[in-house]
């Protein structure tokens, strides 16, 4: 997604480029993306956040934690792209290519990601990254490490699917896998949400 998409004919790419527009704001020292405030981290403070809960004998809170924060953003965006969606067409449902169009090029740094067959979405949906921002931050492991990608990805596909979601990381770059991929299925059990 380039700055161009703003102009497109593409009703959604051009919403799309507007939703990806940063802001920085010198004189206030704020920085703005999809109209929010927001703060730029850098990558390594995910490792350090880990790093400390290890060391208070926390680490399986903390990939809770991550996971938690991940689909409450993954919520927030799929929320606004919904929104600007129904404002900009007067439908509130996102067709095939507008949910691989929002979740392949909604560019927020956490890698790219490139989305299975979604069509009628009865059953699960897989998304796969070569390029995890949370791969390396644990350093080699035997276990998959991107907890805060995987909350994402059901938070962003609950809203975009109009459907709760749940997931795995079957596998991750950082055990040595050639890509992490993510299987979302349905969440048949509604009684404990998170």
């Amino acid at each position: 997604m380039t700055a161009l998409d703003r102009f497109s004919s593409d009703v959604f790419k051009r919403l799309l480029g507007g939703v990806n527009s940063v802001s920085f704001r010198d004189e206030s020292g704020e920085v703005d993306y999809f109209g929010e405030k927001v703060v730029i981290l850098r990558q390594d403070s995910f490792r350090l956040f880990r790093q400390e809960l290890v060391r208070r004998n926390a680490s399986g809170t903390g990939n809770l934690i991550m996971g938690i924060v991940g689909r409450s953003v993954g919520r927030a965006e799929g929320k606004t792209i919904v929104s600007l969606f129904k404002q900009e067409t007067g439908s509130r449902s996102l067709g095939s290519e507008h949910i691989r169009s929002a979740v392949e090029e909604t560019n927020l740094g956490y890698g790219k990601p490139v989305l299975g067959e979604v069509g009628t979405f009865t059953q699960a949906v897989t998304v796969s990254t070569k390029n995890s921002f949370e791969v390396g931050s644990q350093g080699s492991s035997e276990g998959v490490s991107c907890f805060f990608l995987l909350g994402y990805f059901e938070g962003l596909l609950s809203e975009l699917l109009g459907a709760e979601l749940r997931g795995v990381e079957g596998s991750c770059r950082n055990r040595g896998d050639a890509l992490c991929e993510f299987r979302l299925t349905r969440n048949l059990e509604t009684k404990f949400k998170i």
